[in-house]
Order: structure tokens, then C-alpha cells, then sequence
């Protein structure tokens, strides 16, 4: 649930990132601005690496749960021998 939370939160940082790097273009600014897209681009790194973060946390959940399902297997098996 905490991963899912963090993958979240970095889905809305990426947005703000987007909406601040069109800040920075004539598109929804008044003229270009280097320093807003660069700190946008420094923004969305942070944002991505908290995505990585929360999918290699759902990654280890679920291989521990196959971990806990294959030892219980093995274990169940042993038990009939």
C-alpha cells in the first residue's frame, strides 16, 4: 500500500513537473525561460527515481510472497513423504 502511495505521488510530481516546464515556453508562459525548465527537468528526475523506488518495492512484496507460497508448497510436500 505504501508503494502504491509513493508510485502516486510521483505520477502527480511528473504532472507538475510537465505544467512547469510548459510554464517556461511561450505555450502557457510569457516568454522562454531556461532556468524554469531546467529546475522542471531536476524535478522530474526526483520524480522518476520515487516511481523506481515504489516498483521495486512492489517487485520485492511479490517475490516474497511467491518465496512464502513455494516454501509452503515445499513444506507440504515434505509433510506427505
Amino acid at each position: 500500500m505504501l508503494f502504491r502511495f509513493l508510485q502516486g505521488v510521483s505520477l502527480l510530481a511528473l504532472l507538475g513537473c510537465a505544467l512547469l516546464a510548459l510554464q517556461g515556453t511561450p505555450l502557457l508562459g510569457p516568454e522562454w525561460s531556461r532556468a524554469r525548465i531546467l529546475y522542471a527537468a531536476a524535478g522530474a528526475v526526483s520524480a522518476l527515481s520515487l516511481l523506481a523506488i515504489g516498483r521495486i518495492g512492489l517487485m520485492v512484496a511479490r517475490l516474497e510472497a511467491a518465496q512464502a507460497a513455494l516454501l509452503a508448497r515445499i513444506e507440504g510436500r515434505a509433510g506427505r513423504e
